[in-house]
């Protein structure tokens, strides 16, 4: 799915990012914690050709079942509807997160993360490229390709990869990265979404993880429950 063709990149979009953090709870230890933030390409401001800050966005977290934080996050979007086509939302391979979208904002352009996707084939490369140099190699090689070509080439290059299958292990890494890959190949048109001016990474999520979940709630001897934690971070 790619965005109309006839709205230019001047037109407004709408960005909504959900991603999982960790919080220290009284009650179960290290939980959970969903993070969302949404903001307009009209809050996109560039500092010089390679940097740039988001002026105003919105976010909320929360710790427990997806569904409270769907509901969280539409009390925002919803308002938002009106754009339709322009709402992209930039999220990991969590299905839930896939069916809620799909579920509420059929006309969303998804996109999975690059940094996910590109972290998850590198991560595969430490496990199956034994020697560093050509690891690297290859992990800057497929990072070119994701760009340039999209996740249908990068999965062809990995489908080519058969000295592994002398090792049950390696085998089994490489069929568990293709399941990924495949599961969001629609979502990884790299090349499209550049084209058209669009964001395709985390920063602003991990800003997000920053904001919400490090300083409110990971500073030195913080220990929230999760009912405190819920109340203290309402959108």
């Amino acid at each position: 799915m790619t965005l109309n063709p006839e709205i230019s990149q001047d037109t407004e979009v709408l960005y909504a990012h959900c991603d999982g953090g960790y919080v220290l709870t009284r009650e179960e230890k290290w939980k959970e914690v969903k993070v969302g933030r949404v903001y307009s390409s009209n809050n996109l401001l560039k500092t010089n050709d390679k940097r740039g800050y988001i002026d105003e966005s919105w976010y909320t977290f929360h710790i427990g079942d997806h569904t409270t934080f769907e509901e969280k996050m539409e009390q925002y979007l919803d308002s938002y509807k009106y754009l339709k086509e322009r709402m992209v939302f930039i999220v990991d391979g969590a299905i839930w997160i896939h069916n809620w979208i799909n579920e509420k904002y059929p006309c969303a352009l998804k996109i999975l993360d690059f940094f996910h996707a590109y972290e998850k084939i590198c991560y595969f490369s430490t496990k199956v490229i034994s020697d560093k140099i050509k690891r690297k190699k290859w992990q800057i090689d497929m990072h070119a390709k994701l760009l340039k070509e999209g996740g249908q080439e990068v999965i062809k290059e990995i489908e080519k990869i058969t000295c592994i299958s002398k090792s049950k292990s390696k085998s089994e890494e490489k069929e568990k990265l293709l399941g990924y890959l495949r599961r969001n190949e629609t979502r990884m048109n790299y090349p499209s979404y550049l084209k058209q001016g669009l964001q395709i990474g985390s920063g602003a999520m991990e800003a997000a993880h920053r904001t919400l979940v490090q300083k409110r709630c990971k500073l030195s001897g913080q220990r929230w429950t999760e009912k405190g934690c819920n109340k203290y971070n309402k959108p």
